[in-house]
């Protein structure tokens, strides 16, 4: 062929070829190959060390997401949410960012809670709060795993995987499933098979680093004891509050040395320093401004559903809400069960009355999202963060709640109740009828108190609030419209007479701290729908009012003792009913202020009687602690808390008085001190049922290895701690400024 044919013949490919090289001259060639140059020994840049002076390069990250994707690919993300703690928390490292389903974290909770993992709900947020993208976690973790010396050949990994992989996909052969993902990556199986063999390797190297703490046999013997055994008394307790009526008040001096010695504690922190667990230190606390309404005031603004709206609920939710199980055959107990929808007729006025609650919640949420409208300090058109504003700025730009509150109530012919409380602690929260019941719905409908939720704002964060939750308030900021958990899915109560709702912000904290004097005093109103001035004047928390209460019973303790010697040497005489029937005709008055006052419980008039306590099991350290860690960044936790260290005191102390060798005390009637209720008891029967030689050696073995599983299971939280893996690789990130950090490569990605 003639070099004129072939140019003819060819002439737009020699067209392409002319055109790159004159765009190769304009750029300069030096140019050009100094940008390609510069392209390629990017992916080579070090963006971070680990351990010393190890490097990750853009290309070794991009190479670890890759390995992610093979790895949901071949469907580890699946296969580890079917796995126990362990492997669920490092599927949510690894394959989630910063989100998760509410099914899976409602089962992680659950879980925790119901085997006793010493895990707390703040360590669940904390797996989603990441410095990092998951990719660098994956590459911290398999170096970790396979410096340790622990890797898993291809043919356990293959193994593995030829049982599950047709599982995960529908039936379909492992050879068609590994193929496919071998063209999708142009990988080799071998490869496919080191990166999921990584995986399983990261998981044995956790349940062994987290399982390396050995159980004795001396704690083995005491969790047994505490779980199986179980004490059981009679007793009469003499309360020294009983008899504080004819105590002196305490002189100003003795109330102030008590005051000094004892404000630094915690009411009821129990110690060999402070036996009867006197404290003054104020907890947290916040005051509250609110409106809200009550549904039964509502309910007249709404219309009754109709006809057409009840049989059209009744059609949308047979199947789900209208279906019952029944027996085939009525009259054989033993028949096969099978599904029947009840007919309308039979649900009509369920359903009436179901659909005449949803409309008034709904018109009641409508005039609290006004309100709220109303009242919201406009913080989105000013563009500065609200933490940057003073508390008085942000009273200024809010929206004031009684006027508006005023309004609304005459636009819609509502009484609406606006007001503030005074400054609650979380245990003030929990004792209003109100203010305990409310509740916002957080990720995936979740219950969210109100009380976690004010006291998580920034000034205190004695709250844990997780990223599932709702977002953290801040003060003068509207929080609701709040629902009423009286009536709710969860409450199992299906009367809602009473129910409210309401809108509430912050408008003062105040942080946990030793009292300004003893002289200190402040309001503890709450959530009310009454106006009463004598209310608002009892209402009120006084140091002083508190140490003098301490310091009387103090001083009584002596008098309940001797009341209770002469209880017990007229007990046999008289016997135990009739000698309390006589005190509680002599101290009735010093009890209650008025002899006819009954007490109702067990219809015993007076401040004795004979307490029937059964099966009462100890309360072992571990119990407590895993108590403290499942309760942690709960606001109300300490109060719980503290009552159930008090009660391990108590048992504890009743323990004490029974022989090792002997499961009762003979000598009976018997007296016991318990400082920290400031009384004394009368015990009448005591006894404890101990658990056998041949029950212990049947258990022990299987309860050694609950004990090492919970403990493993417990520890995998710390293990897979972000911030925890982060510290122990010593991950740094390079920073320079032409590099980007690990975040906005992955985010680039």
């Amino acid at each position: 062929m003639s070099l004129v044919r072939w140019f003819r013949k060819n002439n737009t490919k020699v067209m392409a070829v002319v055109v790159i090289v004159i765009l190769f001259g304009f750029i300069g060639g030096g140019t050009l190959l100094q940008q390609l140059s510069r392209r390629a020994t990017g992916l080579h840049n070090t963006i971070a060390y680990f351990e010393g002076n190890r490097k990750i390069t853009r290309q070794s990250l991009t190479d670890a997401r890759r390995e992610l994707d093979i790895l949901r690919a071949l469907r580890a993300d699946a296969l580890l949410q079917n796995q126990d703690l362990r492997g669920i928390m490092l599927g949510e490292l690894l394959f989630t960012e910063q989100r998760t389903s509410p099914a899976l974290l409602n089962h992680i909770k659950q879980t925790i809670r119901q085997y006793r993992y010493r895990i707390s709900d703040k360590q669940i947020n904390d797996l989603y709060r990441r410095s990092v993208p998951s990719s660098i976690y994956w590459m911290l973790l398999k170096d970790e795993a396979k410096s340790s010396g622990i890797m898993v050949s291809n043919e356990q990994t293959g193994e593995l995987l030829g049982k599950v992989l047709p599982q995960m996909y529908n039936g379909r052969k492992y050879s068609q499933i590994i193929l496919d993902i071998m063209n999708q990556y142009g990988l080799p199986e071998q490869r496919l098979l080191e990166i999921f063999g990584e995986l399983l390797a990261i998981m044995q190297y956790a349940q062994m680093i987290c399982s390396n703490e050995d159980i004795t046999s001396s704690q083995i013997t005491q969790a047994v004891a505490i779980e199986r055994e179980s004490i059981s008394a009679n007793l009469v307790e003499f309360e020294s509050s009983v008899f504080t009526s004819t105590i002196e008040a305490p002189t100003p001096g003795a109330e102030q040395a008590h005051f000094d010695k004892y404000k630094k504690f915690v009411a009821g922190d129990v110690s060999n320093e402070n036996p009867c667990g006197f404290g003054y230190r104020l907890p947290d606390r916040v005051q509250l401004e609110y409106i809200a309404v009550r549904l039964d005031d509502v309910a007249p603004l709404v219309s009754a559903p109709t006809n057409q709206e009840k049989e059209d609920y009744y059609n949308r939710n047979r199947l789900q809400s209208f279906t019952e199980q029944v027996q085939i055959d009525p009259n054989d107990p033993n028949s096969p069960m099978k599904d029947q929808t009840k007919s309308y007729a039979e649900v009509i006025d369920d359903i009436a009355q179901q659909l005449l609650k949803n409309k008034i919640n709904a018109e009641a949420n409508r005039i609290l999202q006004e309100a709220k409208t109303n009242t919201d300090p406009p913080l989105d058109e000013t563009g500065t963060e609200p933490a940057k504003f003073t508390i008085e700025k942000l009273k200024e730009m809010a929206g004031d709640y009684g006027t508006t509150a005023e309004q609304l109530g005459k636009k819609h012919n509502l009484k609406i109740y606006a007001g503030k409380t005074g400054q609650l602690s979380p245990e003030d929260m929990q004792k209003n009828e109100y203010l305990a019941r409310l509740y916002v719905e957080g990720f995936g409908k979740n219950p969210i108190s109100l009380s976690q939720i004010v006291f998580a704002v920034d000034d205190l964060t004695a709250s844990e609030l997780g990223p599932f939750d709702v977002a953290k308030s801040g003060m003068y900021q509207n929080i609701g419209p709040l629902k009423d958990l009286w009536g709710s899915p969860w409450s199992g109560f299906k009367d809602t007479s009473g129910q409210i709702l309401a809108l509430v912000r912050v408008i003062k904290t105040a942080k946990a701290a030793e009292p300004q004097s003893i002289g200190q005093t402040f309001s503890t109103k709450s959530l009310t729908f009454e106006t009463d001035a004598k209310d608002d004047a009892e209402n009120v928390y006084s140091v002083r009012e508190k140490v003098t209460e301490d310091l009387k019973k103090l001083a009584a303790m002596e008098t309940a003792k001797s009341k209770a010697e002469e209880f017990i040497i007229l007990v046999a005489t008289d016997g135990w009913d009739s000698t309390i029937d006589k005190f509680n005709e002599l101290y009735a008055k010093e009890a209650t202020g008025d002899p006819n006052d009954p007490d109702t419980s067990e219809n015993v008039t007076g401040p004795f009687k004979l307490q029937n306590l059964t099966g009462m099991r100890r309360v072992s350290k571990a119990a407590l602690q895993t108590m403290a860690a499942q309760s942690a960044g709960n606001p109300a936790a300490p109060l719980f808390l503290s009552g159930r260290r008090k009660q391990q005191r108590f048992i504890e102390k009743l323990y004490s008085l029974i022989p090792q060798d002997s499961s009762s005390v003979d000598t009976v009637p018997l007296l016991m001190e318990f400082k920290p209720d400031m009384s004394f008891y009368c015990i009448k029967n005591l006894s404890v049922q101990r658990i056998s030689l041949q029950e212990y050696e049947k258990i022990k073995a299987m309860r050694l290895q609950t004990e090492n599983y919970v403990q493993s299971e417990s520890m995998v939280a710390v293990h897979f701690n972000p911030e925890n893996i982060l510290k122990r690789m010593n991950f740094k990130p390079e920073e320079t400024e032409d590099t980007e950090t690990p975040e906005e490569s992955e985010t680039a990605s």
